[in-house]
């Protein structure tokens, strides 16, 4: 029986490279390597990562980063602003990102 989390979080530790928007009372990272450790130990065969927005707002690119690492492990869910006056477009925008894996021999 295949098991999927129906919501996980991960996110790389507050960087000047990467910043956080706040700072929840959380771990200091739990990155995308470090959650399919956690989910190899339960025996999670994938995921359904929300990008954080209390850390990262609108921007879903560490989530995109940990997907295209772990092609097999995580869909994705990015937050939007339903203020946007272009909502509409970023959503299809969105729909059309493909995260494709690399292989090693590419």
């Amino acid at each position: 029986m295949t098991i999927i989390d129906s919501q996980v979080h991960a996110y790389a530790a507050n960087t000047p490279e990467r910043p956080w928007h706040s700072v929840p009372n959380w771990p200091p990272h739990v990155t995308g390597d470090e959650m399919v450790a956690a989910m190899d130990q339960v025996g999670v065969d994938g995921a359904i990562y929300i990008s954080p927005f209390s850390m990262y707002q609108y921007d879903a690119s560490y989530a995109v980063d940990v997907r295209r690492a772990h092609p097999d492990r995580f869909a994705l869910v990015k937050p939007v602003n339903p203020d946007d006056s272009a909502v509409a477009d970023v959503i299809a925008d969105w729909k059309k990102t493909r995260v494709q894996s690399v292989s090693a021999s590419s």
